[in-house]
């Protein structure tokens, strides 16, 4: 921003330009350029002023009210300027915390989960559990993925809310599936198939269906498959018909075998 000293030097080097007349310092034409310079000087503030309005330390008094209307955070009866300044200034830090939403944000793209499920008020008021589901169903993982799961929700959570933190009980996916392959490896396409499903069953997020159809299309769609059916879905000992099985949140599918049948 320009200065009045700057504006004035401006102002006489272009008079001088244009007229090759010095204008005497103390004199009435170099007062009433001083005058024109300081006006201009405010002229430039209120630009600057306009310019940047988001800028907390130049809002006062109106501006501030106006300010904490939006943010939907008023003034307290008789703040000051200074405190209230401040409470603007820190309101997103504020609101960070304690609220679904800031706690959820905090539990994305974990580093030792694969899923945290924060629900509030499951065992009453006050309380919440969480759901962690490790990447990986080892002891490191797991301890890890509760302890990241902990660290995160006790710096975005309210001080005074019990949090209980479950790993989901593991479910074990087994398949009975009949295949036939005329002209293939055998035994390498089990493999590939194998490996397709694991990843494919492991890797259903909460809330999500374990899909007969898919695990079909994996089987179908390997090179040198001439038919490929899943006969039945057995989860945890028991014999599922649905075609289509909820992964619910308190528990988690695992990939267990498939038993083959047809080609050798």
């Amino acid at each position: 921003m320009k200065t009045s000293q700057q504006v004035k030097e401006d102002m006489l080097a272009r008079f001088y330009e244009k007229t090759q007349t010095q204008i005497e310092t103390g004199s009435v034409v170099d007062l009433f350029t001083s005058v024109l310079a300081e006006v201009a000087e405010d002229i430039y503030q209120e630009i600057d002023n306009n310019r940047t309005p988001h800028i907390w330390s130049s809002l006062e008094e109106q501006q501030l009210d106006d300010t904490g209307t939006m943010l939907n955070l008023p003034r307290k009866v008789g703040e000051l300027d200074a405190n209230y300044r401040y409470r603007l200034m820190n309101w997103t830090l504020s609101n960070e915390a304690s609220n679904l939403t800031a706690v959820n944000d905090a539990l994305l793209l974990p580093v030792w989960a694969s899923n945290i499920e924060f629900r509030p008020k499951v065992r009453g008021c006050g309380t919440a559990v969480c759901y962690v589901i490790p990447k990986e169903y080892t002891t490191a993982y797991i301890n890890n993925a509760l302890l990241e799961a902990q660290s995160i929700v006790e710096r975005v959570a309210s001080p005074s809310l019990y949090v209980e933190y479950i790993v989901p009980r593991i479910l074990g996916v087994k398949l009975q599936v009949y295949m036939i392959s005329e002209t293939g490896d055998v035994s390498a396409i089990k493999s590939n198939i194998e490996s397709k499903v694991l990843e494919y069953v492991n890797d259903i997020p909460p809330y999500a269906y374990l899909q007969v159809g898919q695990i079909n299309r994996i089987g179908i769609l390997e090179d040198k498959v001439d038919y490929f059916n899943v006969m039945s879905v057995i989860i945890n000992g028991e014999t599922v018909t649905d075609t289509a099985i909820l992964q619910n949140i308190d528990t988690k599918f695992l990939y267990d075998e498939i038993i083959w049948t047809g080609s050798d």
